[in-house]
């Protein structure tokens, strides 16, 4: 019999309702069950497979995976991000991220992970009774009791609690603040993993390159793979044409960045084409200090979309889902213990959205004029002030 920090016996342990089986749905999912807490998870896909491609879990994710005792395990699924620089379209170093001094200081390490290898890692530690794939919550009702959510296909369910966690277009939050759409950044962005047959990237290094409009980065993500992702500036919703064609995605990249410094032109030759994802950026303006209303409260993308430009978006999440199991364990389920969660982790998570979009807007800048400023500027930056401004971020503990 589990019992709760209060001493209260847990016989009938209150039930809470996640909607979405991402990263930030499944993290809270453990978290919740770790907390005591029954959990439903409700995942619009009919299975989950491998979608998305690499992803950074800095320190201060880590350090709060640590918490639930899977820090190490993830660890081991990827690649220590032990380098990394901000580079010329030429090569020309602008910057280089200080990640050995940086881990020294912050108390924790950054991995670089497939996502779908920490989405599968994440699913066993859930267990399969408390996962429903193919149940997407279109809607719900509350009253001072609790939450009903109403599925695709009729059916219903109900529980103490509901946390949305349905990504960039939640139904969850259109149900609490109205349909609205989110902000288009400016610009799309294409990503891969490839298993290059040569050594294009030295191991544990990654990069990320700047010119007019554009931009490419890789890391190196476990098992012989490499992510890489590329931004170019063009109008919302363009599609590339079909894989082989001279509108293909491969044809598109090489236009744009062929002749780059390498190894970015490698990498794209590299890849399998249909592997190829195409991605328009896209952000919100941060809600406040109230991410829900009654039992019903937001986390991850649902609450605080971001632009990847601080690869943030997974860590805020799995901050957000300590933190609010964590409130739950110690004050209850209840609409009290949701509204201080979204207190904890509402300046935060403003914070690291408005620079996420700076960062974009600096490094997706057109103008010549201005981007040979940038570089300038970028590359007379002391070190200790770049690793001042990375702590500031990853230095975090929840």
């Amino acid at each position: 019999m589990e019992t709760n920090r209060k001493g209260k016996d847990m016989k009938d342990p209150a039930k809470v309702m996640v909607a979405g089986a991402g990263i930030g749905g499944l993290t809270a999912a453990v978290a919740l069950r770790r907390a005591g807490f029954e959990v439903a998870v409700f995942e619009r896909a009919a299975e989950l497979g491998e979608v998305g491609a690499g992803l950074l879990l800095a320190a201060n994710a880590q350090k709060a995976l640590g918490q639930l005792g899977l820090a190490e395990a993830v660890a081991r699924l990827g690649t220590p991000a032990s380098a990394g620089e901000i580079r010329s379209w030429r090569g020309e170093v602008l910057a280089s991220i200080p990640a050995s001094e940086l881990e020294k200081k912050v108390g924790a390490p950054s991995v670089a992970v497939h996502r779908a290898d920490l989405q599968a890692l994440l699913v066993r530690e859930v267990g399969e009774g408390p996962l429903r794939l193919g149940a997407e919550v279109k809607g719900f009702e509350q009253d001072k009791s609790g939450v009903t959510v109403f599925l695709a296909g009729g059916s219903e369910e109900r529980a103490g609690l509901l946390v949305g966690s349905d990504g960039l277009r939640s139904n969850i939050r259109a149900g609490l603040f109205g349909p609205e759409k989110p902000r288009y950044a400016g610009y799309t962005a294409w990503r891969a993993v490839v298993e290059p047959g040569e050594e294009l990237l030295p191991w544990g290094t990654g990069f990320e390159s700047w010119g007019r409009g554009a931009r490419f980065g890789c890391a190196h993500i476990g098992k012989g793979r490499v992510y890489w992702f590329a931004t170019g500036n063009a109008p919302e919703g363009g599609k590339d044409g079909l894989p082989g064609s001279t509108g293909g995605p491969e044809a598109t990249l090489l236009r744009r960045f062929g002749t780059w410094h390498r190894p970015i032109g490698d990498l794209i030759e590299a890849t399998d084409e249909r592997a190829i994802l195409r991605t328009d950026i896209y952000d919100r303006e941060p809600l406040g200090k109230h991410w829900g209303e009654g039992r019903v409260t937001l986390l991850g993308d649902a609450a605080h979309p971001m632009t990847p430009n601080l690869g943030q978006g997974a860590c805020q999440a799995v901050e957000d889902a300590v933190v609010m199991a964590r409130c739950l364990h110690e004050k209850g389920a209840t609409a009290g213990a949701l509204r201080r969660y979204e207190r904890l982790r509402s300046d935060r998570a403003a914070m690291v959205v408005r620079r996420s979009r700076r960062v974009g807007m600096v490094g997706q800048l057109e103008n010549p004029l201005l981007c040979q400023l940038r570089d300038r500027v970028f590359a007379m930056i002391p070190p200790k002030v770049q690793q001042r401004q990375l702590e500031e971020v990853v230095g975090h503990e929840v």
